[in-house]
């Protein structure tokens, strides 16, 4: 793409030529905020003559920072990415890596440090819970380490948390003191701390971080909506000396909350930034023009955005489309069967469609039914189903039940939930067996037998035995969905998975995803001529199979959450599970976070560029019930108009805030044609 400035509308033009002081571009979904921001960067080299190094542009992920550096390269020949005579375009953790290899011994650690990765840190902090640093009984190591992530990402330090009159809190303060303490001993930083550490440098060493930040006097931010407490106290400082910052952002795509992201900082920026000069880019060029009715309609009930109406010129379009069933297999079944009509109408690539639903575990229905009906599909951004820890360990159980040889399933769940078989005593049961030539579970029914598992031990290895012999006589007796769960249920399954999640988003998830599978299998054991646990294993085996080279090679449906979808778009868009209570989320509607939810909503509203197809079941399995559910509410917000055939809402029971609302309506009219007859003397005998 050339640089043209007359190739931008007015808007764009304005953010481009804007390139002195504070500036806060307010950019609605699909209306070429990245043009904008390269635009800048080659408007500032090529036209007002800034030398490359002096800018500086950053952003979240390394594919829109090399998108970014490779428009640049196209719209002003000779500039590359980061050295001389080049912009640096970079994530903020890149940018955290050059500065801390320049200045980090200022803070008492040698240039040669090591980033610790995930895995790195959850080790560190999994040995630190064994050394008895912090109660392993209370927290697992993940969660333990996704609450020392937050509270680093909000700024607070051990000191803070030991502070607290809260002991939960005293407890992490201990382990962050003791994670952070290790970590400078072992010359290792964390992603956090490549934000933390060059913030702490700007203020407690300004002058050799002068030294390497006092080049850029340009500073760009991409997805400005999405910046953590760290991150924009980093923003502030390096704007600093000359305060030529220009960020681009839309609150109405803040959907990171949860992860520390805070859309206030769009009001911070207003705030602390001395004359703000803002543009809002509104033009949308994506979507058809009742995809973007709908976007907006939905979106102007969030109070708190700054207001913008997205419009557009590619024509009105096709009609939204509701599809409601009766169950979620035959919403489903309804999704599929309209996904192929549409594609021979339209005469489409499978790669047009995507199908976006709110939480992860929502994509074993959809992926069992692509794979029976042969559609290939791409998980994006998500483990398959029956490749999850919690889904496997269940189905643990079940192959253990239905062959007992099997020793791989059998050691994987023998202590979990846990029984009192550790590590000691399963590796002692593997040498007997070994050395006796018989399967591990004869061994454990026969556990009394044997010094090495006198006591407790040894009655737990019987009676686990006894268990796996009773449930295959249950098994070849009984409905196969009620007989898994009675199993899950005895050995407490849910119960340990909700021990191992502190926060409830956690737990949830993790529930979840049982739930669905204990769903998954009663659907096949009520379906099937012949649902026997071998042939549900077998079902299963080969549902999990990888999908074949030639396959995957081909155009392929896009399965993703709304939170993976943010940034892309598709022709044709699907967004299952449109029910309330689940899309929005229950959980986060309990912890006030409506607005939140109606942010996603816009973002799966705004994937779509030619259709948008929207699915719910009217009831659904949840917990062992069958619960009747009703449209999202954020459908009902939706001009009844803007959809072919039925509205969500125009056939059942509406959202009781909206029926509330047309009651009340109701009410007022009555009364009022009341108040006419009197007038008129047409109120009955008097």
């Amino acid at each position: 793409m050339a640089f043209d400035l007359d190739s931008l509308n007015d808007r764009q033009r304005e953010a481009v030529l804007a390139t002195e002081g504070a500036v806060l571009v307010l950019a609605g979904a699909g209306s070429g905020k990245t043009r904008v921001i390269t635009s800048r960067i080659a408007h500032l080299m090529r036209n007002r003559k800034v030398p490359p190094e002096q800018i500086l542009a950053v952003t979240f992920t390394n594919k829109a920072a090399n998108e970014m550096a490779q428009r640049v390269k196209v719209m002003a020949p000779g500039s590359g990415n980061g050295s001389a005579g080049r912009p640096l375009i970079c994530t903020f953790h890149a940018l955290g890596v050059r500065m801390l290899r320049r200045t980090i011994q200022h803070l008492g650690y040698r240039p040669n440090f090591v980033i610790y990765d995930d895995q790195d840190q959850l080790q560190l902090v999994r040995g630190l819970m064994e050394d008895g640093v912090f109660e392993s009984d209370w927290m697992q190591p993940k969660d333990a380490l996704f609450a020392l992530q937050a509270a680093r990402g909000q700024g607070l330090a051990a000191a803070d948390l030991l502070r607290d009159e809260h002991e939960p809190d005293r407890r992490l303060g201990r382990l962050l003191a003791a994670y952070e303490d290790t970590l400078r001993r072992m010359n290792a930083v964390d992603f956090e701390d490549l934000l933390r550490l060059p913030l702490r440098l700007c203020r407690e060493h300004p002058v050799p971080a002068r030294e390497f930040l006092g080049q850029f006097r340009y500073l760009l931010v991409d997805e400005y909506q999405d910046t953590n407490h760290t991150q924009y106290d980093l923003v502030r400082e390096i704007a600093r000396p000359h305060g030529n910052v220009c960020v681009v952002g839309d609150d109405d795509q803040s959907i990171y909350r949860w992860r520390g992201a805070e859309p206030e900082n769009i009001k911070k920026f207003e705030r602390d930034f001395a004359g703000v000069h803002t543009v809002h880019l509104e033009q949308n060029y994506r979507s058809t023009d009742i995809i973007l009715k709908a976007a907006n309609q939905v979106i102007t009930h969030n109070a708190d955005r700054k207001p913008k109406r997205l419009w557009g010129r590619q024509g009105e379009g096709a009609p939204l489309e509701w599809l409601e069933a009766d169950s979620e297999r035959q919403e489903l079944e309804a999704v599929v069967n309209h996904l192929r009509s549409l594609r021979l109408r339209r005469d489409a690539k499978l790669s047009d469609f995507a199908i976006l639903y709110r939480s992860n575990h929502q994509s074993r229905g959809i992926e069992e039914l692509l794979r029976e009906e042969g559609i290939p599909y791409n998980l994006v951004g998500g483990t398959r189903f029956y490749d999850r820890r919690e889904v496997k360990d269940a189905l643990a159980y079940l192959k253990v039940i239905a062959n007992p040889d099997d020793e791989v399933s059998l050691f994987r769940i023998v202590n979990f939930p846990r029984r009192g078989i550790g590590r000691t005593s399963q590796t002692k049961l593997a040498d007997v067996a070994a050395h006796q030539g018989r399967p591990a579970l004869q061994i454990m029914a026969e556990a009394g037998r044997y010094a090495d598992f006198a006591g407790a031990t040894g009655q737990s290895m019987q009676h686990f035995a006894e268990l796996v012999t009773r449930y295959r006589r249950r098994f070849a007796e009984g409905p196969l969905g009620a007989t898994f769960r009675e199993l899950l249920a005895e050995v407490g399954f849910h119960r340990a998975l909700e021990k191992e999640k502190t926060d409830a988003k956690s737990r949830e998830k993790t529930v979840g995803l049982i739930y669905e599978l204990e769903q998954a299998t009663d659907h096949f054991g009520r379906t099937r001529e012949e649902p026997s646990l071998k042939s549900y294993l077998e079902h299963i085996a080969l549902f999990a199979m990888p999908q074949d080279t030639d396959e995957r090679d081909k155009p392929l449906v896009t399965l993703m959450t709304v939170h993976g979808a943010k940034g892309l778009e598709f022709p044709y868009v699907y967004v299952i599970g449109m029910a309330d209570e689940v899309f929005p989320n229950k959980r986060a509607l309990d912890e006030g976070q409506e607005e939140e939810e109606r942010r996603l909503a816009y973002v799966a509203i705004t994937r779509a560029r030619r259709a948008l197809v929207f699915s719910m079941a009217r009831a659904r399995k949840r917990y062992g019930e069958t619960l009747r559910q009703r449209p999202s509410r954020f459908l009902l917000e939706i001009d009844p108009a803007l959809f072919a055939g039925p509205a969500p809402g125009a056939a059942g029971a509406a959202h009781p805030g909206h029926q509330e609302q047309k009651t009340k309506e109701a009410r007022e009219r009555f009364f009022e044609n009341v108040r006419k007859l009197r007038e008129t003397g047409q109120g009955g005998p008097g």
